[in-house]
């Protein structure tokens, strides 16, 4: 406004000049001047007639800008975000602005000379009388706030500003509209009140750390489990210096190790660290699981640490004592596997001689009862054998130590050769034993032979012994499957027998337990057969599944899905290690062979003499009752093969076969394991410890037949 002042009065000036000089220029006229002085004093004031017209355009200018100036500061003063209002120390409205009227609700020409009091609630009115006195009697920036009430008693929050002009007669007031503001901090209030209190009543440990690893805040919960008040805990950096804080093996932490160090270090967030607290050394330790995170601030760092933690002290003692509960249990599971394994070998070790003996025995010339004596021994070692494998095999399964060996089996074969062990039994009970085997069969596929037979075997021999009369049938029938590479086959063992009550259908299947506690004494077993039945059938995704009506028979079925094998030669003639083409080794090309025998038990070293003298009339055998005998009989002898006891006195068949193997007089004779022992990882325990091969016990004459024909043929 100066500015536009002076521009006005420069104007004024610039008149009178030119009036002046015109004045001059007209009065030369009438002089008596020389006519050089006139001609100069014209051209003079020609000049300055220039410089007045030129003056008089920037005039012309500057009021244009002076002007436009002027329109710019009318519509910043009217559109500004705020309302001003020029008001006299009576309060009274002598000038606003647009945004002022708007603020009020009321055209700006009737806010002329009316009171700004008039529309100050009644509640704030007192805040407002005070404030606008203070702006006329001091000299200080004044400030209020207070609420305006509107039309349609419609209410705002503003806050008001002053400055006094100079004349001190008026004073220009700023008023900004900080409604929503009110309404943002209320609900802001209301939330903080909401979290603090959920906070406050919170089960869970929340201190919440400076970028200086102060505590500035904790909740109720925080102290309780700390044993610190607010007060103590806040500012501090470390709850307590006597304090030892440990790891989840019971070792010291170190304090850079601590939660919030490691957040702070890291710049990561923590999950579920683990630490004990141990106050003193009365006190038992305090576990607490702590989780935790960093806030970082706009630059990118870390401003606040956040931790949170609940007392899991009772879960970690719990923790403690299912670990012993494990360990005891893993060592308990290791004596039993150790006691499994040693009553193999201390029942499968007389067994060997009472089966192998008997099987001699009957070969020689026996009168009829003799000849049913001696068999009616040799059935009653062979169950007692069975009842003992399927004690080991439910140990093995469930241990999750059995594994499948799948092979290329003649599924005919292994159905007759199941059929053929109670031809005698069906025979001699009266019982029909019949097997039907569908068309669509495949007669060659992969799967576990061994398991497969003993499927079988148990089903059809459960199905024997519970029928007086009638008939057991097993029936194999193809399903169809949509994989040409693939066969979904049926099996299913019906018979004639008692039948199974209702109630009891699912009991039959858990392990040790049978229909009826009768039945155990009636027809004897372990009432493990369908329990390890139904295990083994888990493990080919299969399980056993049953139809039956007490005192109607029994139907026990079950479907698996086997790879057909694509097979070529039907010869089964040949041993696995002989080539196609290649004769089997005669007796004659056997003779003459010396065979250290290493065995402790009197009997079975008398049975494998026995045998092998039946098989290789013209062999040596030697004989030793321990390790240590047998090393030195090694050393003193040349030999054509060595069978090898595994637990032995003094000196066991691992430790015989590898003190052998490093002997400089060693000459690479095989070493073959006889054991009793017939738990999971037997033979490849024996292989690994440096034997050549193994032959379990009760020795099958045959099977002794093939291992010598194997590793003596050469």
């Amino acid at each position: 406004m100066e500015n536009i002042r002076n521009k006005s009065e420069a104007q004024i000036i610039l008149r009178q000049k030119a009036e002046e000089l015109q004045q001059q220029k007209d009065s030369l006229t009438d002089s008596k001047l020389s006519e050089v002085e006139t001609l100069k004093l014209i051209h003079e004031l020609e000049v300055h007639q220039i410089e007045l017209e030129m003056q008089k355009e920037e005039l012309i200018l500057a009021k244009e800008e002076a002007e436009m100036a002027m329109q710019k500061y009318t519509e910043l003063y009217d559109f500004a975000p705020s309302g001003y209002f020029t008001l006299t120390n009576s309060g009274k409205i002598t000038q606003l602005n647009l945004t002022g009227s708007q603020l009020l609700q009321k055209d700006r020409s009737k806010l002329i000379n009316s009171q700004f009091g008039f529309f100050i609630s009644d509640d704030t009115k007192p805040i407002f009388n005070e404030f606008l006195s203070n702006v006329f009697h001091s000299n200080r920036k004044e400030c209020c706030e207070v609420k305006l009430f509107l039309e349609s008693n419609f209410t705002i929050n503003v806050y008001l500003t002053a400055v006094l002009f100079e004349n001190r007669n008026e004073a220009l007031i700023t008023a900004v509209d900080i409604t929503q503001l009110k309404l943002t901090e209320c609900a802001l209030r209301e939330s903080e009140k909401r979290y603090r209190e959920l906070l406050n009543n919170l089960d869970v440990g929340i201190i919440l750390h400076d970028k200086d690893n102060s505590i500035i805040f904790s909740n109720p919960k925080a102290s309780e489990l700390i044993g610190l008040d607010k007060d103590q805990m806040n500012g501090k950096q470390i709850f307590n210096p006597e304090w030892e804080f440990i790891k989840v093996d019971n070792k010291p932490l170190t304090q850079e190790n601590y939660p919030v160090n490691e957040i702070l270090n890291t710049k990561k967030l923590i999950k579920n660290f683990i630490i004990g607290i141990k106050k003193n050394e009365k006190d038992s330790i305090q576990w607490l699981l702590i989780n935790g995170f960093p806030v970082f601030n706009n630059l990118g760092e870390i401003a606040e640490v956040v931790i949170s933690f609940i007392e899991i002290t009772e879960l970690k003692k719990l923790e403690i004592e299912l670990i012993k509960a494990r360990d005891q249990a893993e060592a308990a599971n290791k004596a039993k596997s150790s006691f499994l394994t040693n009553m193999s070998h201390e029942i499968r070790t007389p067994l060997n001689g009472i089966i192998g003996f008997t099987d001699l025995l009957m070969k020689t010339n026996l009168d009829k009862n003799q000849t049913e004596y001696m068999n009616t021994v040799h059935e009653s070692a062979i169950i007692l054998i069975e009842i003992i494998n399927n004690i080991l095999d439910f140990s093995k399964i469930e241990s999750g130590k059995l594994e499948l060996n799948v092979e290329e089996v003649n599924l005919f074969d292994l159905i007759h050769h199941v059929i053929d062990i109670f031809k005698y039994q069906a025979e001699i009970n009266n019982i029909d034993l019949i097997v039907n085997i569908d068309a669509t069969v495949p007669n060659y596929v992969l799967v576990d032979s061994v398991r497969l037979k003993q499927i079988l075997v148990n089903l059809i021999g459960n199905a024997m012994k519970f029928t007086k009369e009638g008939s057991v049938a097993l029936n194999v029938t193809a399903v169809f499957s949509e994989n040409e590479n693939q066969c979904h086959l049926k099996f299913l063992v019906k018979d004639t027998g008692i039948g199974i009550k209702d109630e009891n259908h699912e009991k039959i299947f858990q392990s040790f337990i049978q229909e009826d506690n009768t039945i155990t004494r009636k027809f004897g077993g372990t009432g493990l057969g369908l329990a390890i039945t139904n295990q083994l059938l888990a493990l080919m995704n299969s399980k056993l599944e049953l139809n039956s009506h007490f005192g109607e028979g029994s139907e026990f079925f079950f479907t698996v899905q086997l790879e057909k094998s694509n097979h070529k030669n039907d010869s089964n003639d040949f041993d696995d290690s002989v080539e196609v083409g290649e004769e089997i080794p005669s007796i004659k090309n056997l003779s003459n062979k010396k065979i250290l025998v290493v065995e402790d038990n009197k009997i079975n070293m008398l049975l494998v003499k026995t045998l092998l003298k039946s098989i290789l009339p013209g062999s040596t055998v030697l004989e030793a009752s321990d390790g240590k005998k047998a090393i030195k009989l090694y050393k003193k002898e040349k030999l054509d093969l060595i069978l090898m006891d595994i637990q032995m006195p003094h000196k066991n068949g691992y430790e015989t076969t590898a003190e052998i193997k490093q002997l400089k007089k060693y000459n690479n004779i095989p070493i073959i394991a006889l054991t009793a022992g017939i738990m999971l990882g037997e033979k490849e325990k024996c292989l690994e410890s440096g034997m050549d091969d193994y032959v379990s016990k009760p020795i099958i004459r045959s099977n002794l037949e093939k291992v010598l024909f194997k590793w003596l043929k050469n």
